[in-house]
């Protein structure tokens, strides 16, 4: 159900916006170089490394809810406001508004962290680009995102034996608030499933250096619900296995007004990016 499409292939374009008008998830392969890809397996070694320290030590990296960037301990979010808290924790950074106190000093890992953010900055351009050439919208969106909002997020899902809540998960039902998401599944243990509009789960497929890309609640506004954003969650299937992964929030430059991009009569009113995000992660802490 989730198509795994090669981002070089000739009918690309075709497979994309038939993911993105049906079920909004795809897993894209084939989309770094050899470089870039031996960079970020170099910071997965890395991020693997912070988590691995004493909760006290990563403790003093607290998240910011201001900035949105920092350490959340296990049981800190619930991105699901209905159900008890996720079964995770995570470390969310940045690379032009990160407070220096926030970088780790007890792990070699600022300079990887900061070379995995411009390799997944250039790609979400990349796929932005494609977008733009499906909705025929010129360069609306690249052009937006040309001084992003982005945020890129850590995630380690500890293996857990322990009780847990009715309707606890390792991340609740949510959709994403913003353009699109990269994610990259970092180890393959199952977890991940979408839920198509019918209303079915689906697993998203492991893929060897591949990237989940998916639609956020802000371009499906953008564009008046052509591209849709589902929802999506982490079971607790393999919940006795470690499992990590790298979101990448793509989001707009601070000031773009979002209305839409398409001929079809508007469904939303015109509404700013970054008023936008904050007002959905009011919700989540």
């Amino acid at each position: 159900m989730i198509p795994v499409i090669d981002l070089q292939a000739r009918h690309a374009l075709d497979r994309i916006e038939e993911a993105y008008t049906t079920v909004g998830f795809a897993v894209f392969t084939n989309c770094l170089s050899e470089i870039d890809q031996a960079i970020m397996n170099l910071w997965f070694e890395k991020m693997k490394e912070f988590f691995d320290l004493p909760l006290e030590v990563k403790k003093k990296y607290a998240y910011q809810a201001d900035t949105n960037l920092g350490y959340n301990v296990v049981g800190a979010e619930n991105v699901d406001p209905t159900a008890p808290s996720d079964v995770k924790e995570s470390f969310n950074y940045n690379d032009t508004r990160m407070d220096s106190a926030l970088w780790p000093t007890e792990v070699n890992f600022k300079n990887s962290a900061l070379a995995s953010v411009k390799i997944a900055d250039a790609l979400a351009l990349k796929i932005l680009e494609k977008f733009d050439t499906i909705l025929d919208c010129g360069t609306t969106l690249v052009d937006a995102h040309q001084k992003p909002y982005n945020t890129t997020r850590i995630i380690h899902y500890p293996a857990y034996k322990g009780e847990l809540e009715r309707d606890q998960m390792r991340i609740g039902e949510h959709s994403d608030y913003g353009t699109i998401t990269l994610l990259w599944q970092i180890n393959d243990v199952p977890g991940l499933q979408v839920q198509d509009l019918g209303g079915a789960w689906h697993p998203v497929p492991y893929a060897e250096d591949g990237v989940v890309v998916n639609i956020g609640d802000l371009l499906q506004r953008w564009t008046n619900d052509y591209f849709v954003s589902t929802k999506h969650r982490v079971v607790n299937s393999h919940i006795h296995q470690q499992r990590y992964s790298m979101p990448h929030f793509v989001d707009p430059q601070p000031g773009t007004i979002v209305k839409n991009l398409t001929n079809t009569p508007s469904k939303y009113e015109p509404i700013e990016s970054l008023e936008y995000l904050k007002w959905r992660l009011s919700q989540s802490y």
